[in-house]
């Protein structure tokens, strides 16, 4: 492989080194190099094995692409020993470039499905790396596929990366479980041989007032949400009282296994199918309240057309649309749609202020709603900044998606200079090649460790970073970022567990040290 281009960091080799000879988790923070890793690992194993070839695995298509491009640069094997493998390419051409190509770039679903059918055989692949390996867990494709490549390699190895494995040590156990893990190779900021590549990230988090013109539209939403949590609790359906989303989850199975018990029995069923309409009922107006109370009356009113305007929209909530309280509130939302919610302006400040200090200055603004993402693009540009949005494919109610070539289109002409502000739904979180960027600003809090990693990631890689937090005050915001801080912290405690005492190792592999040239590069300054 070329060197020159990249130069090895020395935790990378020593990484490398490891995963060379072991099936390897790999934790090491967004921005890190764990690809560069990769490439590494995939010149020992082709150097060992020449007739065989690397299969690089990767939950979407565009970070397959991405994951070619990087190998492309970083390889000196001619453009034939490549290939992309994703459903968009015909079968028949995916078991010809299976045959011929060294290295073999594909989402995961494509390859289980051609070696199930037997268009391809993995027996000649000496190295699988799974991209985003926290998803290795239940159902996902990474797991089938990961026992299948056992099963039928040759001379197997697994190598995964990610930069969040999850806060629960059930969930790494799953992880290793799921790829065959013998080694956890894991770093976090603070590990000294990294310590010196990472650049300082500030922290920050900013709260806001719920306007007190939503106070009777948010006590109503909330007069009917416990109506139907007295009634559930009641029945016995949910345990305490309890009513977040992932109790009302918990109870649909409880409902669900009472019900089929009922029918087997030939009890009464009556208050169960009313549990039924409660809980269902229950999901629809929680999600409003908390659509209201974090991202404002804007994107209330948006949802609340959406559900009425939904063809399928079930017994129970055409039931819920039809009730004296439920059109109160479609009511009382409209009344306050006028209102700015403060986000919107500390958003409108804080990327001003950023501006106003440093005029070449990037800026990310994450939120998880596309009517969010669409008011916030409206204000910055009202303010003068040229901020535009980032979404998924799929179209919405009233919001188009974004094609794979317009998404790529969008960010180069962002790292580019063309525009400063993006503003990203959840897809803009992992794994896509994001600029590094000056701000990350999230909108709202978000409940997983995972995500809030992968948020804050995008800064502070290549230079001193911001990270802003909004949060609204007595709201869900405030629980989950806690919750979200505390596991964060207990994710660092697992990892290090599984990672054994750090020794200096004497770096045996000189193939690893020359890959990128024989040199580490000089520690990035802190600020």
């Amino acid at each position: 492989m070329q060197s020159g281009k990249h130069e090895a960091r020395e935790y990378q080799v020593k990484i490398a080194e490891v995963a060379s000879k072991s099936n390897t988790l790999v934790v090491l923070p967004t921005g890190l190099g764990k690809t560069l890793i990769a490439a590494m690992v995939a010149k020992r194993r082709l150097e060992e094995y020449p007739d065989s070839k690397v299969m690089v695995l990767a939950p979407t298509r565009p970070l397959v692409m991405q994951h070619l491009a990087t190998f492309k640069e970083a390889a000196g094997l001619p453009q034939s020993a490549f290939a992309s493998l994703t459903g968009s390419v015909d079968p028949g051409e995916r078991e010809v470039l299976w045959l011929k190509s060294r290295m073999v770039f594909a989402t995961p679903q494509t390859v289980y499905n051609d070696a199930k059918s037997g268009r391809i055989s993995l027996s000649d692949v000496v190295l699988a790396v799974f991209d985003e390996a926290h998803r290795s867990v239940k159902d996902y494709t990474y797991t089938k596929l990961a026992q299948a490549y056992k099963d039928n390699a040759t001379h197997p190895l697994i190598l995964g990366l990610t930069a969040s494995p999850g806060a629960s040590r059930e969930r790494v156990e799953e992880i290793k479980r799921s790829l065959f893990i013998d080694r956890v190779e894991a770093r976090t900021e603070d590990s000294p041989d990294v310590e010196p590549y990472v650049e300082a990230t500030a922290m920050q988090v900013v709260k806001v007032r719920v306007p007190d013109e939503y106070y009777e539209l948010l006590l109503l939403l909330r007069e009917i949400f416990n109506a139907r949590v007295r009634k559930l609790t009641t029945g016995g359906f949910l345990r305490g009282g309890r009513a977040s989303k992932r109790a009302l989850l918990e109870a649909r199975s409880t409902i669900s296994a009472r019900l089929r018990a009922a029918q087997a029995s030939g009890g009464p069923k009556g208050y169960i199918y009313g549990a039924i309409m409660n809980q269902a009922q229950a999901v629809v107006i929680l999600h409003a309240l908390e659509v209201a109370e974090t991202q404002g009356a804007q994107t209330l009113v948006r949802y609340l057309e959406n559900v009425r305007g939904r063809a399928d929209k079930g017994k129970a909530v055409s039931a819920l649309l039809k009730e004296p309280d439920w059109i109160r509130v479609e009511d009382e939302a409209a009344k306050v749609v006028g209102v700015e919610y403060p986000k919107i302006a500390e958003v409108r400040k804080i990327v001003g202020e950023q501006f106003a200090r440093k005029p070449d200055s990037r800026a990310i603004v994450f939120t998880q709603y596309r009517d969010t993402i669409e008011a916030i693009v409206r204000s910055l540009a009202a303010s003068g900044l040229d901020a535009r949005r980032f979404v998924g494919q799929s179209d919405r109610a009233g919001n188009e998606g974004m094609d794979q070539e317009t998404q790529r289109a969008s960010l180069e002409a962002f790292r580019s200079g063309e525009f400063r502000v993006l503003v990203s739904s959840s897809i803009g979180e992992e794994g896509l090649d994001v600029p590094d960027v000056d701000l990350v600003v999230f909108y709202e809090a978000v409940p997983s460790e995972i995500r809030f990693i992968q948020r804050r990631g995008r800064t502070g890689r290549t230079a001193a970073g911001r990270v802003v937090i909004l949060l609204a005050e007595g709201t869900v915001d405030e629980p989950y970022y806690y919750s979200t801080t505390l596991k964060q912290g207990r994710m660092r405690e697992l990892v290090q567990e599984e990672q054994k005492p750090a020794r200096k190792r004497k770096l045996k592999d000189p193939t690893l040290l020359d890959f990128f040239g024989g040199a580490t590069d000089a520690p990035a300054r802190r600020t």
